[in-house]
């Protein structure tokens, strides 16, 4: 009976390992976009001076920056960002906003992806962004554009 029930087992996984996928099926076209289609977000984080009651630790809070009539140039590969400050950010962080220290996200093309070229920062991180950065955008079929992604004005 222990016997049966091995061979069924052994017989169960076999199967569950099959496919039903063929050979020579048609090869589909991979991704050619290596753009920078949008600016999905600027902000500015710091260190609050609240105090989290479940670790005891300062809180990191994040402003969104306003990034209405960003510039984005496909044929050159140039983005431009003005940044306005919100009317709710906060009194106190005003001496310490600066380009330096801007967190910036962008959108880009369907299965491509983004790095930073030289001393440009990680998208989605803390970085400077007082002078223009370059990135390589590169599609899924291997193609790539270099990007400079620049914050052209900060106004308060």
């Amino acid at each position: 009976m222990k016997t049966i029930k091995n061979i069924l087992i052994v017989l169960c996984v076999i199967l569950s390992m099959t496919s039903c996928l063929h050979a020579g099926l048609d090869d589909i076209e991979e991704y050619k976009g290596n753009d920078i289609t949008a600016v999905s977000r600027v902000e500015y984080r710091y260190i609050s001076d609240e105090i989290s009651s479940a670790s005891g630790q300062h809180l990191v809070k994040n402003i969104t920056l306003g990034y209405s009539g960003c510039v984005i140039d496909t044929k050159s590969a140039i983005v431009d960002i003005p940044i306005t400050v919100p009317s709710n950010f906060p009194e106190s962080e005003l001496p310490n906003l600066s380009a330096s220290e801007l967190v910036v996200v962008v959108t880009i093309s369907t299965a491509a992806r983004i790095e930073p070229i030289g001393d440009a920062p990680a998208l989605g991180v803390p970085g400077d962004w007082s002078k223009p950065n370059q990135y390589k955008v590169t599609a899924a079929d291997g193609s790539s554009k270099n990007w400079t992604i620049t914050i052209n004005r900060l106004d308060q």
